[in-house]
Formats: structure tokens, sequence, C-alpha cells
């Protein structure tokens, strides 16, 4: 009975090396390609995942997390693997149809593999970039030979280096020995820098029409981004009409511009705008630019900068924007019509009275940011958890059973020990008994 209980423990010795064997799984290097990109445009990011246990395993789901910025179009990223991976193996998990819409230097909180969490990526980080420029002129108009100053002020989303370059469309006005291109270096998310051009001389062919352009590069050399204002400065006496589309203080201006200078927003302005085109405007002080950058049959999307805000507005809406933060609107934006056709909306801006703002409730940010989920992800993921438990619960369960196993076999070899004691004790007392009986005989007998 003994052996047999020896020969036992032996065996599950040798069992349970077998099922403390577990599998984990951990993220080994990560990367995203491009390393930088611009705002709503897709890129990829790969995550090499180990086996650094020492059992074989699947890894069912990997999700990639965003940090805490919102910056992404969506909250997770899960991706179906289904890999088995061998003890001290790896695997290699590609995450596609990223997108970023907030620029910046932005980053990831985890990736989540079935049940484990790991932040390896939480030091991993992206440069996503943008950049918007607006003119300033010192004159909306001028007379032959008469000089002025235009200035170009660029906005910057991400770390990014910029080339301003002044391009005169027509007018035979000119800047003189000045270099066309003037370079911003190391601008950073959110900061704004200027470059001017001084003294510029308008001709005698018409007005001084010119574009300003920013060439973006982020700061790894990878992602570029441009950006463009076209402006004019009406010529007041020259013998040429001027050529230009839209003065500098006035009306809303017609097609083919990409951006129309309003000037001071003093009254009610009425404006034709294609897809990407501009209307830059002044109010309070600062000069600011409407964009459109999206329409359907009914509706039309437009972002308002120089504080980025985007607002979504259906045929005959008005909204009201608050310029300077201080939630009382102070302009308004009314969509008239849309061609769909030629795909051209009509918009009317109106500056507000204080009375007139009050009355109006301001958009509130970014309406067209949607916190879209990844629902069959998730309902996928979910269903991964709890079909499939971690190897080390399980592991856990085998060896508890086994353990009792042992334990039962002891108490029981225990009991059995005692119990053949026991017939032992009783087998000597009846041969003990036995040999007095028979030597009591024998001395009957001799007697």
């Amino acid at each position: 009975m003994i052996s047999k209980i020896f020969i036992s423990a032996i065996i599950i010795s040798l069992i349970i090396p077998g099922v403390l064997a577990v599998a984990n799984f951990q993220v080994s290097a990560f990367s995203c390609t491009p390393s930088e990109t611009t705002v709503n445009e897709a890129f990829t990011c790969s995550a090499q995942v180990q086996n650094t246990g020492d059992a074989p395993a699947t890894l069912g789901t990997a999700t990639l997390y965003p940090d805490s910025g919102d910056w992404m179009e969506n909250s997770n990223y899960p991706k179906t693997v289904n890999d088995a991976i061998t003890a001290g193996q790896s695997t290699e998990v590609t995450f596609t149809s990223l997108k970023a819409v907030k620029t910046g230097s932005n980053g990831f909180q985890k990736i989540s593999l079935d049940d484990i969490t790991d932040t390896y990526v939480s030091d991993r980080s992206i440069n996503i970039i943008d950049v918007s420029v607006i003119v300033n002129k010192t004159a909306s108009n001028a007379a032959m030979g008469e000089t002025f100053d235009v200035t170009g002020e660029v906005t910057a989303g991400g770390d990014i280096d910029v080339t301003l370059t002044f391009t005169i469309n027509s007018g035979g006005c000119s800047i003189g020995s000045q270099s066309s291109s003037k370079t911003i270096t190391g601008m950073t998310d959110g900061s704004k820098q200027s470059r001017a051009w001084t003294s510029v001389t308008q001709g005698t062919s018409g007005g001084c029409d010119f574009t300003i352009t920013a060439s973006a590069t982020g700061e790894g050399g990878i992602a570029t981004k441009n950006d463009f204002i076209n402006s004019v400065v009406a010529c007041t006496d020259c013998p040429v009409a001027s050529t230009a589309s839209s003065g500098g203080g006035g009306g809303g201006g017609g097609g083919g511009s990409s951006k129309y200078q309003l000037g001071k927003l003093t009254e009610v302005e009425s404006v034709e705008m294609s897809k990407n085109e501009k209307a830059q405007f002044e109010i309070l002080g600062e000069n600011h630019t409407i964009t459109l950058t999206s329409l359907t049959e009914t509706t039309a999307t437009f972002k308002i900068q120089s504080k980025e805000q985007n607002i979504t507005l259906i045929i005959g809406e008005e909204k009201g924007i608050d310029i300077n933060e201080n939630e009382v609107s102070d302009i308004s934006i009314k969509l008239d019509t849309i061609n769909i056709i030629t795909k051209i909306v009509t918009i009317t801006i109106r500056p507000l009275t204080k009375e007139e703002g009050a009355k109006l409730t301001p958009t509130t940010g970014d309406e067209t940011k949607e916190e879209t989920r990844s629902s069959a992800g998730e309902v996928m993921r979910e269903a991964g958890e709890i079909l499939r438990k971690p190897v080390v619960y399980w592991s856990l369960i085998v060896i508890t059973v086994i353990i009792l196993i042992v334990l039962g076999l002891i108490i029981i070899g225990v009991i059995g020990y005692k119990g053949h004691k026991e017939d032992i004790k009783n087998k000597k007392v009846k041969i003990l008994k036995r040999s007095l009986f028979t030597k009591k005989n024998s001395i009957i007998k001799t007697k």
C-alpha cells in the first residue's frame, strides 16, 4: 500500500511541472508608418508580440488604445489575430486605417492582448502636422508707385518648419530686392509666427494680385502640408482696369479665388465657396478664416480659424460663432444654398451686436468630431475574453485539483497504514493466545 502511495506521488511530481508551464504575451517592439503624418491621413502601426512564457498559446485579439488626448478618430482599434505562438516566439500585429483628428506630438496608452494589458507603447508618439496661413496688409488699395506692407501669419499644427513664399500673379507690383521666400523653423503645435514683405510697390497694370503659400515640413522631414491665400491690393489710378475679383474691404467676391478678402466685417457679406476655399475677415482686431471642408446635397461643414471650430449647417440654418471665447456669439453664418452640380455653396456672414450675440447661442467647438467606437471589435474582444480565460487560471485550477487528489491519497494511505498495523497487532495477539493455550494443554496432559 505504501509503495503505491509513493508511486502516485512520483507520477504527480512529474505532471505538475507541465501544468505549471504557462504562456505570457508581451509587446517587444512598436512603430508607426509613416513616423509622422498629417491630420486626417491614414497611417499604420505595428507591434511585435512575444510569448515570454514556457507554454504555447493562441493570441486572440490585440487592441491599440490612444492616450487621453482624444486625438484619434476612434477611441480604440481592435485587431483579430488568432495566431498560435510557441514559447519564446513572436508574431507581428498590424493596426491599419488609423487616422488622427488633432495635431501635435500624440501618443498611445496601451495595447491589450486578450486579458493582458501591456503599456510598452506609453512612451511612443507620432507627430501629426497641419499648417494655416492668413495675410495682413497695410492697405487694401494703393495708387501707382505707392508702397504697402504684406505679412503672412502662420499657425502651426504639430512640430514643423515652414517656408513662406510670396508670388505675384498679376498687376506688375514688386517686392524689390527682397527674397520671395522666408523661413520659420522650430514651430510647435499651436504656435504662431509671422514674416513680412515691406514696401511692396504698386504697379501700373492693375491691382497687385498675389499669393502667399505656407509649405510645412514635419520635424522628422517626412510629412508635408501646404496652405495658401490669395489677396489683392486694388489700384486706384491704373490705366488698365484691375482684374481682381475681390477688393480688400468689401463684398463677398465671386468664384475662382481660393480665398476671399472681406476686410473688416462691419456688414452682412454673401460669399460663394467651393470645397477648400476660404473667406478671410477681420473682427475684434483679429483676422479669421472660414473654410468649406465638405458638403452634401443638404449640408455643408465649415472650419473657422484662428481658434479652430467646426460647424455643420443644413440649408437655411444659421449658427452663432464665438470668436473671442466669452460665450457670446460675435458673428453668425447662414447656409443659403447648395448647388450640388457645381458643388458651390452660398453663405451669409453677419457681424452681431452684443444684444444679438447674447440671443444666438454660440456653437460648442467641434461638431464634426464623433466618438466612433468600433462596436463590432469591442463585442468580439469581450466575447473572446469570456470564451478564452487566461492559461494561468486553468493551470491553477488543475494544480488545485491535483493537490486535493494527493492529499486524498495521503489520507487514505495513512488510514490504510493504521489499519494494517492494527491487523498485525491482532494477528500477534491471536498467535500469542494460541501459543499460551497450546502450552497450557501440554502441561495438563503431563500431569
